[in-house]
């Protein structure tokens, strides 16, 4: 059986400013990457086309489904591109009208049936590392799927949900992501230190932290970790299978198990490995101790969420880190030359002109903090199902 993934092409959208986001965007689909492995693993052929990557539109991707003759089309979208994969499941159902489309990724997760439009036939519900090579056995056997949690699917024009699945436990099972079948020369991302070219990796999933602009319904509160040896094993693949030395971990919160970070720094410094990194995370889960043992061995970058500074709105959305921390946390990163990011969003709840000047002249004033970026928060009940803005995190396993 062939199975088809895309990710599509969707900075298109943003017309002049498309350049700039692309810029910042591209970002390899490892989601599907974990996907086409598992598949892979039981025997099925499969394709990836990642359209923003690749510049591939519409008609193009059309083409290359109808060459490839496949029996299953993937696809994923977050929130702010779901409306583009929408019109390419359309155009695809119009000219493939006897090939299932299964969609995954943040938004269907959270928004399940309202999302579940008429142009898909399947939708994988948070992890897929469970339902989908069970989906797909099921369905190469034409057997019944609705005993598979975690898939909404259509039976007799009405749209039924299987359940929730379980959040595997064993995260170190799941195997390296299918790269091979991705353009990795094509993922390049801007650094004081230069273009880097890049892949994504994991190192755990989950965030017990209950910020409201974040969903935890994707990966959960509940923190698993992979085993830093097989973390380090994935890099040295990468190096010697692709010559990328720049790596991002997608973690939510990299620093949240101190141990386990510089667990996983021991192991790089002892392979000898030349890398550089970037990571994310909270600027109160950091001390000298780890930043420079992560320094040491290739951190180049890193983020913390600083969102605002006004204290009611930090109160209401649930960010539970001193605003002194932001102040230690940029100095200490300063000292060992690490390049300092802090995020910031505009138009979170009680939000006001007065509370964003807060948060600028907070900027303004600080002598430790370099760089902020600013994001705009939307609410996703006042956009359109199909359009909304609202920033969702990458998913590494879902469809």
């Amino acid at each position: 059986m062939k199975i088809l993934l895309i990710f599509p092409k969707w900075t298109g959208e943003y017309g002049i400013l498309g350049h700039f986001a692309k810029k910042a965007s591209v970002w390899p689909p490892i989601n599907l990457a974990y996907l086409a492995a598992i598949a892979e693993n039981r025997g099925y052929e499969v394709k990836i086309i990642a359209g923003e990557a690749e510049d591939i539109p519409i008609n193009g991707m059309i083409s290359r489904t109808a060459m490839f003759k496949t029996d299953i089309i993937g696809l994923t979208a977050t929130t702010p591109f779901f409306h583009v994969v929408v019109e390419l499941a359309k155009s695809l159902k119009q000219k493939f009208s006897e090939i299932p489309i299964v969609i995954g990724g943040a938004h269907i997760t959270i928004l399940k049936e309202k999302a579940f439009n008429p142009c898909f036939d399947y939708a994988f519900i948070r992890e897929a590392d469970k339902s989908w090579p069970l989906f797909l056995d099921e369905y190469e056997k034409g057997e019944d799927i609705s005993k598979i949690k975690g898939i909404l699917y259509r039976d007799k024009g009405r749209i039924k949900f299987t359940g929730e699945s379980e959040f595997i436990s064993d995260i170190d099972s799941t195997p390296f992501p299918a790269r091979h079948l991705l353009k990795v020369g094509k993922y390049n991302i801007g650094t004081l230190r230069g273009v880097k070219n890049f892949t994504t990796i994991m190192t755990m999933r989950g965030c017990p932290f209950k910020c409201i602009f974040c969903s935890r319904k994707v990966f959960g509160s509940r923190v698993r970790k992979r085993s830093p040896r097989l973390v380090v094993d994935e890099i040295i693949s990468i190096i010697s299978k692709y010559n990328i030395k720049h790596f991002i971990p997608l973690d939510d919160t990299f620093t949240l198990d101190k141990k386990h970070v510089l667990e996983l720094c021991e192991i790089i410094e002892s392979e000898k490995l030349d890398i550089t990194f970037d990571i994310s995370t909270r600027a109160n889960l950091i001390d000298e101790d780890i930043v420079s043992k992560m320094a040491k061995v290739g951190l180049i970058r890193i983020s913390y969420g600083l969102e605002s500074v006004n204290p009611n709105i930090r109160r209401i959305m649930k960010k539970e880190v001193p605003l002194e921390s932001y102040e230690i946390a940029n100095k200490l990163t300063n000292k060992y030359n690490i390049e300092t990011l802090n995020s910031c969003m505009i138009g979170l709840p009680c939000e006001s002109v007065d509370t964003i000047r807060e948060t600028l002249h907070f900027l303004r004033k600080s002598r430790e903090i370099k760089q902020a970026n600013l994001s705009i928060a939307i609410d996703r009940k006042s956009t359109r199902l199909n359009s909304s803005h609202t920033d969702i995190s990458r998913m590494p396993s879902s469809a």
